[in-house]
């Protein structure tokens, strides 16, 4: 059981932090238009992460690179790296635990519980105050949406889309 908690926390370092918010054990000072900002940020970062796992996808199944990889052998003669480089793409494009597709996946999560770790104060916040709660849902449906966060990490040109 300990060894399932600490793998788990591992793995999801931020879902211990869930069961204190849920808990009522962990609190947080910030404007409540904050949260909606924060969920709204939330939500356009996992879009382009599974946009980013797209692009992957089609990559892992292109069935023609262009490097000889077709190249039937003739003898002894074989293009072993050129086929070996392109399944190693593939696998790199969205195979297994060390795969880009697999790391987005962990990136997913990650933000889904920091998600979820924000909407449970925010929920605690408002769930014993009204006066919060119809604050929250007022600046939920009136406050403009906002340019998100600029790209410093994920800059390099994968996505492109006009904001």
């Amino acid at each position: 059981m300990v060894d399932n908690v600490i793998q788990s926390s591992q793995q999801r370092p931020v879902a211990a932090l869930i069961e204190e918010a849920k808990a009522g054990n962990l609190s947080v000072r910030m404007d409540l238009d904050k949260f909606v900002h924060l969920d709204r940020d939330c939500n356009y970062f996992k879009t382009q992460i599974r946009k980013i796992q797209t692009v992957l996808d089609e990559i892992s199944q292109q069935k023609h690179w262009g490097y000889g990889e077709s190249y039937v052998a003739k003898g002894v003669l074989d293009l072993v790296s050129s086929k070996t480089m392109v399944a190693r793409w593939r696998s790199k494009a969205e195979g297994g635990s060390n795969s880009f597709y697999a790391a987005l996946d962990s990136h997913w999560q990650t933000v889904d519980d920091f998600q979820t770790l924000f909407r449970t104060v925010r929920e605690q916040m408002t769930a014993h105050d009204e006066a919060q709660a119809a604050k929250y849902k007022q600046l939920e449906s009136s406050l403009p949406q906002q340019a998100p966060a600029q790209e410093r990490l994920l800059g390099a040109g994968f996505v492109t889309e006009s904001r």
